[in-house]
């Protein structure tokens, strides 16, 4: 569990990406599954996921700021 000190930005968001096509023009679904937290000595990250993406791809990005 990451600790309440550590900044925010410290964590990685993880998705599953759903690439499709609509009339012609690829787009992609974005659905966060988890989030990843750095290990104390810097070796490695906790992963925890809510759910497991079907392709076996997992997506970690910097969170951003939730538009209001």
């Amino acid at each position: 569990m990451a600790k309440k000190n550590q900044p925010a930005n410290d964590r990685l968001d993880a998705f599953l990406v759903e690439e499709y096509e609509v009339q012609g023009e690829k787009r992609s679904n974005w659905s966060k599954v988890g989030a990843a937290w750095p290990h104390q000595d810097g070796k490695g990250y906790r992963l925890v996921l809510n759910a497991v993406p079907v392709n076996g791809v997992v997506v970690l990005r910097l969170p951003e700021p939730k538009e209001d």
